[in-house]
């Protein structure tokens, strides 16, 4: 049998509903002679004669019968799946997988979120919570739609959108020597340990090249993914670390870390919503960084580094 054409299934039900091929142009807003080649060619297809003339009606031949319900459940889907993909376009069903950040996904995306699922609550929001490296490995392979991580990301095939600004703080345990001070050189902490992110990490890598312009080369003693890990070794004592100011506020303003300034040394994470330039978004998508930049929580960043 060849390959069915679903016009040509339509064709055929509308005459069985309407009795005859006239009729069944005028409700399908086709010409007679259209009607007549559609019927025709699912007749080729099955390879079976489908309709006959009974009086002045036309009604289907015992093969014609035997076909009628795989026929109606056939529109029946196709009429499904055309409602399905009205709604996806209306945002009334479907899911979206997205990306982001251990920082980010707590200290910049929760109201995004609530105002995503408040207006599209048939939308299943699926989100990974990734460093920026695994993040875009995983944008690049098709698992998520959208990456909100820390920037600069390399890459033609990438388009980013600056969505937040956030200074980044050395924290040291109040009871550390040198938390008393207001202000520190850099050079103050080059024999302190360093608890930092691993080599991959954006932020890393901008604490690493702040510092070595500044001539200071800290003394590395534990690189970590988590951040609420670091805090919490810093914390106790084991040394000082370089982190978001949203994640250590709470912190500093409570007196558990200390944030004295670093003369000279000014140092910014910048996060993105980031997307690849040629590859379709869905409507869903769009919906959730509409909201995201129009929405997101921005802080003036800037200065040196600390003062707290």
């Amino acid at each position: 049998m060849s390959m069915v054409d679903l016009r040509n299934v339509q064709a055929f039900l509308a005459v069985i509903r309407e009795g005859g091929v006239s009729a069944a142009a005028r409700v399908l807003h086709l010409s007679q002679p259209s009607v007549s080649a559609r019927l025709r060619g699912l007749e080729e297809a099955v390879g079976e004669k489908l309709l006959e003339r009974d009086g002045r009606r036309v009604r289907p031949t015992a093969a014609g019968r035997s076909l009628l319900s795989a026929a109606e459940e056939l529109a029946r889907a196709s009429d499904d799946f055309g409602r399905a993909a009205r709604d996806l376009r209306g945002l009334k069903r479907g899911r979206l997988d997205i990306g982001t950040t251990d920082v980010a996904s707590i200290y910049v995306l929760p109201r995004a979120y609530r105002r995503f699922v408040e207006r599209f609550p048939a939308i299943d929001l699926s989100v990974a919570v990734e460093g920026t490296t695994a993040l875009l490995e995983a944008l690049r392979a098709g698992r998520i739609e959208l990456a909100v991580a820390n920037l600069p990301v390399e890459g033609d095939d990438l388009a980013a959108t600056v969505v937040d600004r956030d200074r980044l703080l050395p924290i040291l345990a109040r009871r550390h020597p040198l938390a008393s001070r207001k202000r520190l050189r850099p050079g103050d902490l080059a024999d302190v340990p360093l608890i930092t992110f691993k080599p991959t990490s954006i932020t890393r890598r901008e604490v690493d090249r702040a510092f070595a312009e500044s001539g200071t080369r800290p003394r590395i003693a534990m690189e970590i993914s988590s951040p609420e890990a670091i805090k919490k070794l810093v914390e106790v004592g084991l040394g000082f670390a370089v982190l978001p100011e949203r994640s250590v506020r709470a912190e500093i303003r409570s007196g558990r870390l200390a944030s004295p300034a670093i003369a000279g040394l000014r140092l910014e994470r910048k996060i993105g919503l980031i997307r690849l330039k040629h590859r379709y978004l869905s409507p869903a998508a769009h919906a959730f960084a509409a909201l995201l930049v129009e929405g997101v929580d921005r802080e003036p960043a800037g200065g040196e580094a600390g003062g707290r």
